[in-house]
């Protein structure tokens, strides 16, 4: 009973510092070399926000970055970066890592679905089950992506902390064509139980995600108010 209670409280602290997360505008210098870098994906279906979900330390406490579907859209991505500075060449190499998952979203059923049933996380799921996350044939060349931007950088004499990039650097960088990637994975070659399985997964979470939202948002709430009486 105490491991459960301390579960929930642990679950309620997570709510209140990521369940109402702050929208980022990146640069103007940052959207442009997404945009020259992925050219296949419309930006304009993708939002930043800093933090991470409320359920990422639950399930994948090593992320600090993150690409998913926006849960209550039929067509929305975003990514969550921990922490946004885009005078740093590795938080920018974050934010190019997930922009490459968005990439890949786009090549299964053009992005769009309900909820977390969608193509990219139906075949990310189902690999994450036989490959773990390094592994995941999605990963490894999002990965790649991201240290040939470090590379980049680095010819450029702009290193992963310091010095501070400006957006002069980020248009210099942008015009390194070697950084364009058009394709993405379509095909899926992994184990068919696996796949059956991560089509359950996500129309679960797609169905129950929204009641455990309502539920932790009214406890959420009720625990703030209890505690402002007590005070």
């Amino acid at each position: 009973m105490k491991r459960v209670w301390k579960g929930l409280k642990s679950l309620l602290r997570s709510y209140r510092s990521h369940f109402f997360l702050r929208k980022h505008i990146p640069n103007e210098a940052t959207l442009r070399l997404l945009k020259i870098l992925y050219p296949d994906v419309n930006w304009n279906r993708v939002d930043f926000y800093e933090g991470l979900p409320w359920f990422t330390p639950f399930v994948a406490p090593y992320v600090t970055a993150q690409a998913l579907p926006q849960f209550y859209s039929f067509s929305r991505y975003r990514i969550y970066v921990t922490k946004f500075d885009e005078s740093r060449a590795q938080c920018v190499a974050d934010i190019i890592h997930e922009g490459f998952h968005v990439n890949q979203a786009m090549q299964y059923w053009k992005g769009y679905g309900l909820g977390f049933f969608r193509g990219l996380m139906v075949h990310y799921n189902a690999y994450f089950v036989t490959h773990g996350y390094r592994q995941n044939p999605f990963e490894i060349p999002a990965y790649d992506q991201e240290f040939r931007f470090l590379d980049v950088c680095e010819k450029h004499g702009i290193h992963g902390i310091s010095p501070r990039m400006s957006d002069q650097d980020l248009k210099d960088l942008a015009m390194d064509k070697a950084l364009v990637y058009k394709e993405a994975q379509l095909k899926y070659h992994g184990n068919v139980f696996a796949f059956a399985g991560s089509v359950l997964v996500c129309t679960a979470i797609t169905l129950v995600k929204p009641v455990a939202d309502l539920l932790l948002f009214v406890t959420g709430e009720l625990t703030t108010l209890t505690r402002k009486k007590e005070a």
